[in-house]
């Protein structure tokens, strides 16, 4: 018989990465106890057009330099935002200074970005950094990279975004604000929209620091790619935005810090498959056959995912008759 018990070294598990977790579900009410203990804090990748700057025995390195380059950039801009703002030196954002005062300022960005990116990027591309605006939660920058000698971009701009904090400092917000939501929120949506966001009225997203702080999105420009195909994020996602200071640019949302859930919310993926699919039929015609294939389906009790097909199709019939009370 044991006569005291044996002490156990108990050790949390935490995740190595971030994905899987980010695009199962988003609006967490724990980030802070498990994203600062993730191994992989950045969610997404550089644009297409950076990496391929460099040879492929090349890119592994390169992108982990620029990433580095990156979060130097990103505590470098944060310092100097709150140095100002602690002096007195501007009472809101950067745009409080003198026009030629903000010029001089953003070229010092400018040089100092470049200066961190002189052994990664080839020696013709350089960047440029021009202020933006400020938000609640951070400040943003226009990122262009282009080549030095035929002074043409590379890539359509970028917006960086750098937060004024690494955590939410509202606790009571944290699910819904800052870079861990707005990160996790980037990521389910296009997980769920199954592409990458170009032609709906969200920016595309790139990729999200989660230790430094930053993200980095298209530039909602008048350049930016049109919405011909928008994402009904209220009926089909059960999704609503709760931040309305934040208006559209061009037609684009950039910011989606404060999407919620509505009750009803779908989180099996494969319950919102076939809701998508029951959903987007083009015609009466179109639901129908789609609607008879189902119940093909259904009858084989060899089918897989029977009961979620079945939910799926419930909550579709929830939906119609709702519009169908509205009308």
């Amino acid at each position: 018989m044991l006569n005291k018990v044996p002490e156990v070294n108990y050790q949390k598990c935490y995740p190595s990465r971030l994905k899987r977790f980010f695009k199962a579900n988003f609006g967490y009410k724990t980030y802070d106890s498990f994203v600062p203990e993730t191994k992989c804090k950045i969610t997404g990748n550089l644009p297409a057009e950076i990496i391929e700057l460099w040879e492929d025995k090349d890119r592994k390195k390169n992108i982990k330099l620029f990433y580095k380059a990156m979060s130097n950039m990103t505590n470098y801009l944060r310092a100097c935002y709150k140095e100002c703002k602690k002096n007195n030196i501007i009472s809101y954002d950067f745009n409080d200074l003198e026009p030629e005062n903000l010029k001089l300022l953003e070229n010092d960005f400018t040089k100092f970005f470049n200066k961190l990116l002189h052994e990664i990027l080839p020696k013709d591309i350089k960047v440029s950094l021009a202020y933006i605006d400020r938000g609640c939660w951070g400040n943003v920058y226009k990122l262009i990279m282009y080549d030095k000698n035929t002074k043409k971009r590379i890539m359509h701009d970028k917006a960086f975004k750098v937060f004024h904090n690494v955590k939410c400092p509202v606790k009571d917000l944290s699910n819904s604000q800052g870079v861990y939501a707005e990160a996790n929120f980037w990521t389910y949506l296009k997980n769920i929209a199954g592409h990458k966001l170009d032609k709906t009225q969200f920016t595309r997203h790139y990729v999200s620091d989660l230790e430094y702080g930053y993200s980095l999105t298209e530039l909602a420009d008048k350049k930016a790619p049109k919405t011909t195909a928008p994402l009904d994020i209220d009926n089909l996602f059960k999704i609503f935005y709760t931040d309305v200071t934040n208006e559209t640019i061009n037609g684009k949302i950039y910011d989606v810090g404060g999407c919620l859930k509505y009750p009803g919310f779908i989180k099996d993926k494969v319950v919102m498959k076939y809701f998508k699919k029951l959903m987007h039929r083009n015609s009466e015609k179109d639901l129908n056959n789609f609607l008879s294939s189902l119940n093909e389906k259904l009858c084989n009790p060899k089918t897989p995912h029977r009961e979620k097909i079945q939910e799926a199709l419930r909550l579709f019939e929830l939906e119609k008759n709702k519009n169908n009370q509205i009308i």
